[in-house]
């Protein structure tokens, strides 16, 4: 084989340090949006109930809960890292409202948290935490592990903003369409089909759904454009009038003190809005939710938002077209939930409250972990400690950090050339051959001889 070809090839295939620091990048941007937000050094347990903390099962110290979902305990970050080192623990990505079980009596082995030195006895069970199948290591209607070992293809799961049950995407009962929509920027919550139908109220909502501009696109694809623009236009509207129906419903109401004395306008008027001559297109579905949605209220000017009484409330009446299945949203869409003083009460009774906490959503609790990492990350802590060296010290790490380069390349073209993977235990093989290599090469100190 041509020599010159060879060193091409091993060129193309081999990893360079351009890569390991691009993925290194990538992990560490990773681990901030699910740990950076979350406390790595001190037990959470003194702080109560935290709105969203990355947790983690410790099945060594609960092996009942492997067959009984009651003896299941979860442990917050830092109890994972003092507390339960070396256990085999589930991660459970982050959950909403929980308490750290460390120092309780959920442990039914001989355990005390070494970061509560002041608790010398377990403490009562932390009765309002909410345990599921993903503290068995157990997710989806499937109850698989993840990753799964018998799945040779790519997993791609998504997690319910209700119960925070992960799911397989092919398990969530939607079309192809609609899977689709779950892989894009634009979906930022799901909700799976059980919680859908355990909590009806969702269902007022789904004109809101990235679901329903699938279905409108589906339905418009199907017919035949000749000629006349008129469909497109419609089309158009359709898009626009969703993507500002969340502001819509939210403004709702906030005049009511000046439409309070208004007449109401017939149904048969709202009607005659809109000519369409087909009853089930997606012109005639988006006047019917825009007719739902109207209301005029007494005046209740100086009522708070937040307490009005039944006749304020801007939820969108009826189930809309929603039929089974998860749905699909956007980032914004729980600005749309009415919160008057009979639908607080109805969120509060289904224990759902937390849908209108701004600060609840998993996406925002990612986003302030990668600003917190973004000013600790590892590539700024390299680039202090290097400042804060002399300039021989720093002569000094350049050229170990360039030797340790050159070595590492060398080391990954076997494996280019061979074809072979590279495994953890290979790159832990590397840096221990360069921590002998290192101390080989320390004799005698030269200003000595």
């Amino acid at each position: 084989m041509n020599p010159e070809a060879t060193e091409n090839s091993l060129e193309e295939s081999s990893v360079t340090m351009v890569d390991i620091l691009q993925e290194e990048r990538e992990l560490e941007e990773e681990y901030n949006a699910v740990l950076g937000a979350s406390d790595e050094d001190c037990c959470t347990y003194s702080k109560g109930a935290i709105k969203r903390q990355a947790l983690y099962s410790c099945l060594t110290c609960c092996p009942e809960a492997r067959k009984n979902l009651e003896k299941c305990a979860g442990v917050c970050l830092a109890c994972s890292y003092r507390c339960h080192e070396n256990h085999e623990l589930v991660e459970l990505y982050t959950k909403r409202n929980f308490r750290c079980d460390c120092p309780t009596e959920r442990f039914v082995r001989l355990h005390h948290c070494l970061l509560n030195p002041g608790v010398v006895t377990l403490q009562a069970p932390n009765s309002e935490n909410l345990y599921n199948q993903n503290f068995q290591g157990l997710y989806c209607k499937c109850k698989r592990p993840y990753p799964d070992p018998e799945r040779t293809s790519e997993e791609v799961m998504l997690q319910c903003t209700v119960c925070e049950d992960w799911f397989h995407l092919h398990h969530l009962d939607v079309s192809a369409s609609a899977a689709k929509i779950a892989e894009t920027d634009a979906c930022c919550e799901m909700i799976c089909g059980d919680c859908m139908q355990k909590h009806a109220f969702l269902q007022n909502y789904t004109g809101l759904t990235l679901n329903a501009l699938d279905e409108a696109d589906e339905s418009l694809a199907n017919i035949t454009v000749t000629g006349d623009t008129s469909l497109r236009e419609d089309h158009d509207k359709l898009h626009s009038d969703l993507d500002k129906s969340i502001s819509d419903i939210m403004n709702m109401g906030e005049n009511e003190g000046e439409m309070a004395n208004e007449k109401v306008e017939s149904s048969d008027e709202n009607a005659a809005i809109v000519e369409d001559t087909n009853d089930s297109g997606p012109k005639a579905k988006r006047q019917k939710y825009d007719n739902e949605q109207k209301s005029v209220t007494e005046n209740i000017e100086d009522i708070p938002k937040s307490v009005k009484s039944a006749n304020g409330c801007r939820r969108p009446k009826g189930e809309g077209d929603y039929q089974k299945g998860a749905t699909f949203w956007s980032n914004d869409w729980r600005e749309a939930l009415c919160q008057c003083c009979d639908c607080m009460t109805l969120y509060k009774t289904q224990k759902v409250e937390y849908l209108v906490d701004k600060e609840d959503s998993a996406k925002l609790y990612e986003e302030r972990g990668k600003r917190r990492g973004a000013t600790n990350s590892t590539y700024e802590q390299g680039i202090r400690a290097l400042a804060s060296m002399d300039r021989v010290q720093q002569i000094d790490a350049i050229t170990e950090y360039n030797r340790m380069k050159d070595k590492l390349k060398e080391y990954l073209q076997t494996f280019a050339a061979s074809k072979k993977v590279v495994t953890e235990a290979d790159i832990n093989r590397f840096f221990e051959e360069m921590r002998n290599d290192k101390n080989a090469d320390v004799g005698q100190p030269y200003f000595c001889r």
